[in-house]
């Protein structure tokens, strides 16, 4: 099936829009031109759209065109600041967009295109024998791509309908479950894509982006972070490397670089992290400050980091095991502000009973 062009523009992560948006044949400097500043001033709201309200809306009119063409120079210029944050951000509201239209889709084939032409997947609408019960069904393998981030037990694929190796879906499950993949597709190009010099009107539209990104992460902090560390917060994969920093035992490279940027994403000062790696046998001041101050933002790109998720040090072999709050959770940070946050809901006698014990 071929996608319209309002549906291109509800869907432009298809490889079908991606298609539509070659053929055209615009080039990177011709958004110089003012005949593409619709273009790039919709790319920009796009971004802003993502860091102030957490979903990116969609523009219903008869320029289509407009919604295409913004997203991929919206990926362009979120890559060219290159900051997880709004990695992550913009491809969570994007996908929130994306999961609202299909949600409400009258066309029932269309998601089902979207699956096959764009991530392989398989998929196909449920037989009427079944009723109104369920409205498509999808291969398991594919089914637990995605399904396994959801952490209602509804999703665990013992608790759903499995026939013939298809799992049998709702529409609004199986929108939910394309928003994930898009989500997931869109960080991980923006992740490894190619930082280009841009013309000056993308270049100025990025300025104001990263201010309002700075805005953003200072509130974000601020909302979610206290004025001081809290230790009793820390994940267990953070406890074991700051044990092992104080016990003055080896911590690889991987490992030191994980509890820096963790801690200096908490709060702790680049001079006082400085002094606590002091303890190590191989400590060298100059060497350690750089390094400090490279991971927080104030040397080289000015780029802050943020410490690995929680799949990449399982792979480096930094897991130590979870806890509960482990199995609702993707990254160190995230269950840093969860942590925070039950510390916080305690009630003073739980707070009395702890202190007592």
């Amino acid at each position: 099936m071929i996608l319209s062009k309002s549906e291109l523009a509800r869907y432009p992560f298809t490889k079908e829009a991606a298609q539509y948006v070659k053929d055209i044949g615009l080039e990177i400097n011709d958004l110089a031109s003012l005949d593409y500043a619709r273009i790039t001033e919709r790319a920009e709201e796009r971004i802003e759209e993502a860091l102030l309200y957490g979903v990116v809306g969609f523009r219903d009119t008869p320029d289509y065109d407009v919604e295409v063409l913004s997203f991929p120079v919206a990926m362009m210029i979120a890559t060219a600041i290159a900051d997880d944050f709004l990695f992550r951000r913009y491809a969570l509201a994007e996908a929130k967009k994306v999961y609202n239209l299909l949600r409400l889709e009258e066309r029932r084939e269309v998601l089902i295109d979207v699956l096959k032409d764009s991530f392989a997947w398989k998929v196909r609408e449920a037989p009427s024998s079944l009723g109104q019960a369920y409205d498509y069904a999808m291969n398991f393998v594919d089914y637990l791509r995605n399904a396994p981030s959801f952490h209602d037990d509804s999703w665990k694929l013992i608790n759903r309908v499995v026939v013939n190796g298809n799992v049998f879906l709702k529409k609004d499950e199986l929108a939910r479950l394309i928003a994930e993949e898009v989500k997931n597709h869109m960080y991980r190009r923006l992740q490894t894509g190619m930082r280009i010099s841009l013309p000056p009107p993308l270049a100025q539209r990025t300025a104001r982006i990263k201010q309002i990104l700075i805005e953003r992460q200072g509130k974000f902090r601020m909302e979610e972070m206290p004025s001081t560390v809290v230790e009793a917060a820390y994940p267990p994969c953070i406890k074991l490397l700051y044990d092992d920093l104080i016990s003055k035992r080896h911590i690889p490279h991987v490992g030191r670089f994980t509890l820096t940027s963790f801690l200096l994403n908490v709060g702790m000062d680049a001079e006082d992290l400085v002094k606590l790696y002091m303890s190590t046998t191989d400590f060298e001041e100059r060497l350690t400050q750089y390094q400090v101050e490279h991971i927080a933002g104030k040397r080289g790109s000015g780029t802050k980091y943020t410490p690995p998720n929680c799949e990449t040090l399982k792979t480096h072999g930094l897991c130590p095991g979870e806890d509960e709050i482990c199995k609702i959770i993707r990254h160190p940070l995230t269950y840093y502000r969860k942590k925070l946050r039950r510390i916080k809901a305690r009630t003073p006698v739980e707070k009395n009973e702890q202190n007592l014990s």
